[in-house]
Formats: C-alpha cells, sequence, structure tokens
C-alpha cells in the first residue's frame, strides 16, 4: 500500500549541501523533513530569495520544490494543499530539465548530483496521490537511474535507498516483475542495511497477498 508521507519525501536529498544553500537552511529543511515545519515558512522565503538571485541553478529550485511540496502537507485549506504541492512538483521538474554537465561532476552522498536529484525526484513523484499525474514520470525515473552505469558502479550503501523506495514503487504500481527484478539486483549488491531489509519486507508481505 502506498503511504502519503510528504513530510518525509524529500529527506533522502536533505544531507547535501552547496554553496547556494546554507548550513542552516540545511538544517531548517532537515527539521521540516522530519515533520516539523516551525521554521517552514522562513525557509521558504530564504530559498524563494536564493532562487531570485541564482534563477539558473538548478539545486537551489529543487530544494525550493521540496519545500514547497512540504507547505502543501502543511496547508489546512484543500485548494491551498493542492496549490503549493502542485507547484512544488512543477518546479522539482523544471530543475531535473535544468541539469548541466555541472551536476553531473559534483558529488553528493558518492552519487552524481544529477543521478540524486533524479532519484530524489523519482522517490516523491510516485508517494504523490495518484491525481497529481506524476506516477508515470516517478517510475520512468526510477526505471532511467537504476539503468544508469554510473548510478550501478557507485558503492552500494549510496544506491540501497533507490532500490527500495524503486520496488516499494513498482509494488504499489502494481507491477511485481520489475520489483522481482529491482529486489534481485538489490541482493546483488551484497549490502544489507536499513533499505535492503526493508525491500525484503515489502517484498514477502507482497508474496503473502
Amino acid at each position: 500500500m502506498k503511504t502519503l508521507t510528504l513530510a518525509s519525501l524529500l529527506l533522502v536529498c536533505s544531507y547535501s549541501a552547496t554553496a547556494s544553500i546554507n548550513d542552516q537552511q540545511l538544517a531548517s529543511y532537515y527539521q521540516a523533513a522530519q515533520g516539523d515545519y516551525s521554521q517552514l515558512d522562513q525557509l521558504y522565503k530564504e530559498l524563494q530569495q536564493a532562487h531570485q538571485q541564482q534563477p539558473t541553478d538548478p539545486w537551489t529550485l529543487f530544494y525550493l520544490g521540496g519545500t514547497e511540496t512540504f507547505k502543501g502537507d502543511d496547508a489546512w485549506l484543500p485548494w491551498t494543499k493542492m496549490s503549493y504541492t502542485e507547484d512544488g512538483l512543477a518546479r522539482i521538474d523544471k530543475a531535473l530539465n535544468m541539469i548541466t554537465e555541472q551536476q553531473w561532476q559534483q558529488q553528493y552522498r558518492y552519487l552524481p548530483q544529477a543521478i540524486y536529484m533524479q532519484a530524489t525526484a523519482a522517490v516523491t513523484f510516485t508517494k504523490v496521490p495518484d491525481f497529481f499525474n506524476y506516477q508515470q514520470q516517478g517510475m520512468s525515473l526510477f526505471k532511467q537511474v537504476l539503468n544508469d552505469s554510473r548510478f550501478l558502479q557507485s558503492p552500494a550503501q549510496a544506491t540501497s535507498w533507490v532500490f527500495s523506495y524503486a520496488i516499494e514503487a513498482a509494488l504499489d504500481a502494481e507491477q511485481p516483475e520489475l520489483a522481482e527484478q529491482w529486489f534481485s539486483q538489490l541482493k546483488q549488491r551484497g549490502l544489507n542495511d536499513k533499505f535492503g531489509k526493508n525491500a525484503e519486507q515489502l517484498m514477502a508481505q507482497h508474496a503473502k497477498g
């Protein structure tokens, strides 16, 4: 079953920083990713300003989009939730289209920054409700990332979270054969961390029906 956890959709990308996002902003983002929105409004204003100053920086735009999805989760009124979430998803999508060679060369948590962004977007797109119409794009991103040689050549501990979320998304999309394929790839990488264990539990639950 799909669980909507907008408060943690982009948690996986909250450990990377660039000069365009300072440490305090990163800490506030991480705080929001864990469901504490007490600094969210201030963070949102700061990231809006950062994006205005660096409109061509996809990483800043990516974080701004993630922050807007948090704003959508935090909003009370249905139309406000929809507006923020739609805007956030659109910004994330736009940031992906702005990726340049710089993002392919920079490393974040042992992955090329571009792949990090694609994988995190895939998680987000497959976690939001179906009516936002990002599910197919999210699955396409997972397939793209998990077939990328640069991803497959990365350390196992840097990739297990992507496999785990991809397997969950495949099961939610009723594509068990794809989930089996990715689970087999994950096992071949020989890492039994919390993400590997989570994937194993998901596959076991699916087998039980």
